[in-house]
């Protein structure tokens, strides 16, 4: 076998560009058909996020009865409907009735159809039945949003370990 017949140009080796370039087309074509047809009929519009809001949580031991509380405040973002916010224990829903809007005198959670802003704060004061009975450290509470479709945590935070109540 010679050096020059294995480096000239053989009709084979020239075949294979075409075949490439002909399948980069048509994979080209179907992308392009995929995202038109996802404009034309909307599909993108369908999708919706949970809101967006930014919650900053306080943890209150109080030593005179062993029980704490717990603040969560809303530092900014989407404006959020009392019905569709929730409160979890360690994963365990606490009834709305133990969860307080501004203050503890004000009204609760399940007082009505009520907006949980920016500047507004949700006391959760434990006492009483499970699992609100005592604050333990490294109890985690959450802020869940529920709609109809989905449920989404906002934020959660962990009772320190030093707490006094644990």
């Amino acid at each position: 076998m010679k050096l020059t017949n294995l480096l000239s140009d053989s009709d084979d080796n020239r075949a294979v560009s075409p075949v490439i370039g002909v399948i980069l087309m048509v994979a080209i074509t179907v992308i392009l058909a995929a995202v038109i047809g996802t404009f034309v009929l909307g599909l993108g519009d369908s999708v919706e996020s949970a809101p967006q809001a930014s919650t900053n949580f306080d943890y209150v031991s109080n030593n005179d009865d062993g029980n704490g509380e717990v603040t969560i405040r809303h530092r900014g973002g989407d404006t959020l409907e009392t019905d569709n916010i929730g409160i979890r224990v360690n994963g365990e829903a606490v009834d709305d009735s133990s969860v307080y809007i501004n203050d503890l005198s004000g009204s609760t959670l399940n007082d009505g159809n009520q907006e949980f802003n920016a500047g507004n704060r949700l006391v959760i004061e434990d006492g009483g039945t499970a699992p609100l009975d005592v604050f333990n450290e490294g109890d985690e509470i959450s802020i869940v949003f529920t709609d109809a479709e989905r449920q989404s945590i906002l934020g959660s935070f962990e009772i320190p370990e030093d707490s006094n109540n644990a």
